[in-house]
């Protein structure tokens, strides 16, 4: 048996980090086999711009819900890769707008056809689970948002104390 599987709960983050590794590796695999020079790392920033663009580092790291240093690196790998253009508001010339470059959009038509090919086979082995993960991912996500993992460890070792 696989020891992580047999340690449950105490190798769950662990579990996770190897879920997403073995992920990680089959997408960058197919980007390599697909002649596409695009990182895993930069998809779903990449994705908010074509969806949304122009938009702040701001207003990525709030829909991605992700730290805002983790994006600002994200998008100085694409504006290096001359995926992405950083220009500033009109509005308010603090901020920087960040939309696709013409490579950017030049790209788009060769990545869609493997993101559509990554949703159809996610959605494929989704449907032949007992339990819907993303479901359940959701619900650990909106768990930890009310209260934090380090906040549940802590009350639940201050509980054991005091027993």
């Amino acid at each position: 048996m696989d020891f992580m599987a047999e340690l449950a709960e105490l190798a769950m983050a662990s579990r996770l980090r190897r879920l997403s590794d073995t992920y990680w590796q089959a997408v960058t695999a197919i980007y390599r086999e697909s002649g596409l020079d695009f990182e895993v790392k930069w998809a779903t920033v990449f994705i908010l711009i074509v969806r949304q663009g122009p938009i702040s580092v701001m207003d990525i790291a709030e829909r991605l819900g992700v730290t805002h240093p983790g994006v600002i690196q994200v998008v100085n790998e694409l504006v290096q890769r001359g995926l992405v253009t950083s220009e500033k508001s009109g509005k308010d010339s603090r901020k920087r707008l960040l939309s696709l470059s013409p490579d950017g959009e030049a790209m788009v038509p060769k990545l869609q056809p493997l993101w559509d090919a990554f949703v159809a086979v996610n959605r494929q082995m989704l449907t032949n689970q007992t339990h819907n993960l993303l479901q359940s991912l959701q619900e650990m996500e909106e768990q930890l948002a009310e209260k934090p993992f380090v906040n549940r460890v802590r009350d639940h070792l201050n509980q054991s104390n005091h027993e």
